[in-house]
């Protein structure tokens, strides 16, 4: 357990922390703040900065922050650098607070300075995981750090982190993939990583079968012509569709080889080629056909007794009937 004190703090004694698992990215770009000036601009442009700062300005830091001694009389933030920033902020302006809130100084929980550095890390984690500016990128590289860097075992960083193994294990495997493609393509828009960590398992197998396919996806998720084939994790025209266009070496071959194919379009060839993905209801067909011819009669009691399915019936006779009589009008042209 880690050791702790409680304590009112002079926000004047404060340091940002620098090393904050929320920099991830910063640090993998090369761009991550060099000073605690450069990290309290990079905070104030967070888009709920302003949303922060409104509350705080009229009722105060509520949560207690996370800070250690650094040695030289100060206090390094663990957890808490947007709030600090928030105070600063307002005291720089001179905004007066309101009856019963202090802005020169904010309730911190001390951390013992003989805590390990891994066990300080692993704090920040737990305390940061599941808010909404943490991100699943920056849980995933602090996993990946946990994993490579201070050799933790898998079960124990699930335990850790609070979630199962298997998501562990997706997680690392999505950021190891993320850092791959960020070396190869020299992309490193962290946006890019729902394409690894949202992807369909058949879209991540299709990827590991081969050096072409993946050579071939991290081309195709790359916007280098300001237009990427796959357009995005979620939407048309996205992971959901490439995952059928996998299974159709046509349709690959178009995206292959036509520079302006884009998924969408490969899908139409998928659809050309195998009639029951354009109409998926073909399928549920022979099924229905089972389920009716192996009614018990107790089964057709209850149904004729429900005049709401009788009429779905008809309606479905009349539809099959019609059909049927145009296709094989079809058949005689």
């Amino acid at each position: 357990m880690m050791k702790t004190t409680a304590s009112n703090i002079s926000v004047s004694l404060l340091e940002l922390d620098l090393e904050n698992p929320r920099l991830f990215h910063e640090r993998l770009t090369g761009k991550e703040p060099k000073s605690e000036e450069d990290l309290e601009k990079s905070i104030s442009g967070d888009a709920e900065f302003k949303a922060l700062l409104k509350s705080i300005r009229k009722s105060g830091v509520i949560d207690p922050i996370w800070i250690i001694a650094t040695g030289t009389g100060k206090y390094k933030v663990i957890e808490g650098n947007r709030r600090t920033t928030s105070l600063r902020t307002l005291l720089r302006q001179g905004i007066i607070p309101p009856e019963g809130v202090d802005y020169s100084h904010v309730r911190a929980n001390i951390v013992d300075p003989s805590t390990p550095e891994k066990e300080i890390k692993l704090q920040k984690a737990r305390l940061q995981t599941g808010k909404a500016v943490w991100g699943v990128f920056n849980v995933s590289a602090l996993m990946y750090e946990f994993h490579h860097k201070d050799m933790m075992a898998l079960e124990d960083i699930a335990t850790e982190m609070q979630m199962s193994i298997t998501k562990v294990k997706k997680s690392l495997k999505s950021y190891e993939m993320f850092l791959d493609y960020s070396r190869t393509s020299g992309d490193v828009n962290k946006s890019r990583f729902a394409y690894f960590n949202e992807a369909p398992k058949k879209v991540l197998e299709w990827v590991g079968q081969s050096g072409k396919n993946k050579e071939d996806y991290f081309d195709w998720i790359n916007p280098t012509d300001g237009r990427a084939k796959i357009r995005s994790a979620a939407t048309k025209g996205g992971l959901r569709d490439f995952a059928k266009v996998t299974e159709d070496p046509d349709a690959l071959t178009l995206l292959r080889e036509d520079p302006r194919a884009t998924v969408e379009d490969a899908l139409e060839v998928v659809k050309q080629n195998d009639i029951q993905k354009d109409m998926p209801f073909l399928q549920r067909i022979l099924p229905l056909q089972a389920n009716i011819n192996n009614l018990t009669p107790e089964q057709k009691a209850r149904i004729s007794s429900e005049p709401r399915v009788m009429i779905h019936l008809r309606s479905l006779r009349s539809a099959c009937d019609s059909l049927l009589e145009e296709l094989e009008g079809y058949n005689r042209e």
